[in-house]
C-alpha cells in the first residue's frame, strides 16, 4: 500500500518551493540537481536552509519523510502516567476470587 507522501498535509509542496526553481536549468551547488518541490516537512530539518557543500559530507546522509514526527521523553510521560497508576485501583486482588463471582445463579 503506498504511504502517498503528496497528499498528506504535512508533506504536501510549499508555496515558496515555487519560487526557487533551478535557475537556467543548470544544478545546484557541487553539480547536484535539487528537487523542485519541496515539502514543509522539511522545516523541521536544521539543513534544510543550508547551502550545499558548506558543511561538507556531514548533510550527505538524508533521510526520506516520516510519520513520527515527535516522540515525548520519558520524563514528560511520567508527570501523566504516574498519576493514572497510583490512583488506580488494584484488580489483580479479585482475579482470584474471580470464578466465584463470575457464575450466574438461575
Amino acid at each position: 500500500m503506498p504511504f502517498m507522501w503528496r497528499q498528506r498535509a504535512y508533506c504536501a509542496p510549499v508555496p515558496s518551493s515555487f519560487a526557487s526553481q533551478q535557475q537556467n536549468g543548470l544544478g545546484g551547488e557541487a553539480g547536484v540537481r535539487k528537487p523542485l518541490l519541496r515539502s514543509n516537512s522539511e522545516s523541521l530539518s536544521v539543513f534544510s536552509q543550508i547551502p550545499d557543500g558548506l558543511l561538507g559530507h556531514t548533510t550527505s546522509v538524508t533521510m526520506g519523510n516520516s510519520d513520527i514526527f515527535f516522540l515525548p521523553k520519558p520524563s514528560n510521560l511520567l508527570k501523566i502516567a504516574l498519576p493514572a497508576f497510583v490512583f488506580m485501583p488494584n484488580l489483580t486482588i479479585f482475579t482470584r476470587a474471580f470464578p466465584f463471582y463470575a457464575h450466574t445463579s438461575a
